[in-house]
């Protein structure tokens, strides 16, 4: 590569197609800021506030695992095409999808269209992993995801408490049109990012489309998938268990403002950053096991918090380790798949998702079924256990640093 064709951006050396897509998609991430606020961190609280039962609360904790049931299904559909158009329509039809809870604030209205968002996120989810591949080359690509997620990041610092704010002075229609509008808009910028063939494997796409058990059969002999995938069953079905309960114990039992709600996602986002930052230059620098050991460990230590403390102090430190958890499981989870799993990225994504929607479906449903007939401490005691788990599953396995599987396996 000439010279003259490389950029030079915070300490990176990057080609000029590398340089565009990554303009690009800083862009459309910043664009994207607000809606990730609003429906990411106030929606639950916000259903809470127009009457959502516990069981209720349970279905929106429960929806974005649901969608991602259906993942192997559209992973095996793109298949030796471009994800792009799978990434694109979904997230705007999706995005778009808010402007009916900012119309009609009732329960229903909030889960039926939390459902119907998710289960188009169970299309572009795994051609979001895919296209990663087709965006950034192998070796920069942890730094380069880290630094838009960054970028995002100190945007959505501001962002969720002047939300919280805001929600408080003028109640949640506001937020939701806007965040409608505006996630919409940012895949107008994201439209404009270019697959760079070279950058991924099998060019533009060679592979053959499999079905579901076709698709498991590539699993066979791959022993870090398959570690992989346990472990992040067992830490992640106590972390959907109790994924509603954080926000009905922040609402009910602590019984905190929407401003202070923002308090708490002010320091998830401060946290998620920094481990945005660091996680992607450690998955270039190190490996992605050990980037993923530490999201473990994180996300273990959040209801041990809760459980065993419990006071609002204890709740805004947890809210932090559950940002620094999200951000590493973010793309710690995408940088393991593609080095274990080379030219077949989508597939291996969307069998993770699929296991994400089975466990991210029962848990919250079981855990606010559970809500009130089994003390809250001794819950989260059991969500910090099956963590525990998980995390020396994944440690005592000694996953060798090689490639495993690739598209000709």
């Amino acid at each position: 590569m000439d010279e003259d064709r490389i950029i030079n951006f915070s300490g990176l050396r990057m080609s000029r197609d590398t340089w565009h897509n990554f303009r690009w998609d800083v862009a459309a991430a910043s664009v994207f800021s607000l809606f990730n606020v609003v429906f990411n961190q106030f929606y639950i609280p916000i259903a809470l506030r127009h009457g959502a039962s516990d069981f209720e609360v349970g279905l929106l904790a429960a929806a974005p695992a649901v969608g991602l049931l259906f993942s192997p299904a559209w992973a095996g559909l793109m298949e030796g095409r471009s994800p792009k158009p799978f990434f694109l329509l979904p997230n705007l039809i999706g995005r778009l999808l808010l402007i009916i809870p900012a119309l009609y604030s009732t329960p229903v209205m909030f889960v039926m269209t939390a459902f119907l968002f998710h289960l188009l996120m169970g299309i572009q989810a795994p051609a979001y992993a895919a296209l990663m591949t087709r965006l950034y080359p192998a070796d920069q690509r942890g730094r380069l995801m880290g630094n838009v997620r960054v970028i995002m990041g100190l945007l959505m610092l501001p962002l969720a408490w002047v939300t919280g704010l805001w929600i408080d002075a003028s109640g949640s229609s506001g937020p939701l049109l806007v965040a409608a509008v505006t996630g919409a808009l940012s895949l107008i910028a994201f439209q404009q990012v270019r697959e760079v063939p070279r950058f991924f494997a099998g060019g533009k796409g060679e592979a053959l489309r499999l079905s579901f058990f076709g698709q498991l059969r590539l699993l066979r002999g791959n022993r870090p998938v398959l570690i992989f995938l346990a472990a992040t069953s067992l830490a992640g079905f106590g972390n959907m268990l109790a994924s509603p309960l954080y926000a009905i114990y922040q609402v009910n039992e602590l019984g905190l403002s929407n401003a202070q709600i923002g308090y708490l996602r002010m320091a998830y986002f401060a946290c998620m950053l920094l481990a945005y930052l660091i996680a992607g230059w450690a998955i270039d620098r190190f490996s992605p096991q050990a980037v993923m050991a530490c999201g473990l460990t994180a996300m273990t230590t959040v209801p041990f918090l809760y459980g065993l403390v419990g006071t609002f102090p204890a709740v805004l430190a947890a809210s932090g380790i559950q940002g620094i958890s999200d951000a590493v499981w973010d793309i710690g989870c995408m940088a393991f798949v593609f080095r274990f799993a080379r030219g077949r990225e989508a597939v291996v994504f969307g069998l993770h998702l699929m296991l994400f929607g089975i466990r991210g479906t029962a848990g919250p449903l079981i855990g606010t079924s559970l809500n009130g007939a089994m003390p809250f401490g001794g819950m989260m005691l059991f969500v910090g256990a099956l963590g525990l788990a998980g995390l020396l599953l994944f440690l005592g396995s000694r996953i060798r640093s090689e490639d495993g599987m690739t598209a000709e396996e």
